[in-house]
């Protein structure tokens, strides 16, 4: 092949390898350096200008072009990596997300199921009263520890002092079976017909309470279910607990992965625009230099021509004295 055309092919690829990096970064920089390098190869081109030392262009790839195509490229990989270690990120974080809501939707409902623990209870304490006073009734423990036992560790909450859910050294209780209630509680909760409603779960250091309403008088009192004791949680303790609604643990990891996930694709999206400062000013030199005439200069002066044809004057003026 030509030696001329030669250059040419592998000035175009060069060109071509830029035009391809620019897709990538999408910077404005990066597009005014591809157009003034294909103007500076313009004037080489076969059917432009005619004459011009071709070598100069392959020298001015070798100190411009292909210094700024190594440079793009590493960045170029750095960037790929960190793409790829966030969609990593983003699919470990799908899997989680997944797995979380197959075991939400594994047919359990707390928001039904607590509603059912009203009655159970008030059946439970209302039975626990007639055994008391000598009328024997059947009492299933099983029934109103379902709750806990199905949602204790992902819905009740971790957060909270453990002494204010205990009870108080010189409470007064009476006692059946194991079971233990305050014996002022005992007679609210008659006067209320036993009508209670389950406000909250506690889960601290692995001990678990359950917080309830007399619907009566909406007097706080809890369930250790440690201890099996049923007690008046204090008016100004109350003030010190939580006692909102219990959320699934795992909803609020759902949605925090899920905002991880956002904030993950928008940052993959602009990662390959965002170029580190002494980058962008180093390619705003880059470009300036090339709007500079003098490189336009050094890659079609002639000096060198007009250096020959003095020499080839002066030689020729020479002969003439002579």
């Amino acid at each position: 092949m030509d030696h001329n055309k030669e250059i040419l092919k592998k000035s175009k690829k060069r060109l071509q390898k830029l035009k391809l990096l620019s897709k990538f970064f999408d910077n404005v920089e990066i597009i005014n350096i591809i157009i003034r390098t294909e103007l500076i190869q313009s004037y080489f081109d076969v059917d432009s200008l005619n004459g011009l030392d071709i070598n100069k262009l392959e020298l001015f790839h070798l100190q411009y072009t292909d210094t700024l195509i190594v440079l793009l490229e590493k960045i170029k990989k750095q960037k790929e990596a960190n793409i790829l270690a966030i969609y990593k990120e983003m699919d470990t974080n799908e899997e989680y997300i997944d797995r979380y809501v197959s075991q939400k939707n594994s047919g359990k409902n707390f928001d039904i199921d607590r509603k059912y623990q009203n009655a159970l209870m008030s059946g439970f304490l209302r039975a626990l009263y007639d055994n008391l006073t000598g009328i024997g009734k059947e009492m299933d423990f099983t029934q109103i520890r379902s709750l806990s036992n199905n949602y204790s560790i992902d819905y009740y909450r971790k957060t909270a002092k453990l002494e204010y859910l205990m009870s108080f050294s010189d409470t007064r209780y009476y006692e059946y079976d194991n079971i233990k209630v305050e014996r002022k509680l005992l007679g609210k909760l008659n006067v209320g017909n036993f009508k209670v409603r389950f406000v909250c779960g506690y889960n601290i250091e692995d001990q678990v309470f359950e917080l309830y309403k007399i619907s009566d008088n909406e007097e706080d009192f809890i369930w250790n279910l440690q201890t099996n004791e049923f007690y008046f949680l204090a008016d100004d303790i109350a003030l010190l607990l939580d006692r909102s609604a219990n959320t699934c643990s795992k909803k609020s990891i759902i949605n925090e992965l899920k905002n991880r996930n956002t904030e993950l694709k928008t940052k993959s999206e602009t990662i390959k625009t965002d170029l580190p400062e002494d980058i962008l000013l180093l390619l705003r030199r880059y470009k300036e230099t090339l709007d500079n005439q003098k490189v336009i200069d050094q890659v079609i002066n002639v000096d060198e021509e007009m250096n020959i044809l003095n020499s080839m004057l002066n030689l020729n003026l020479n002969n003439k004295l002579q």
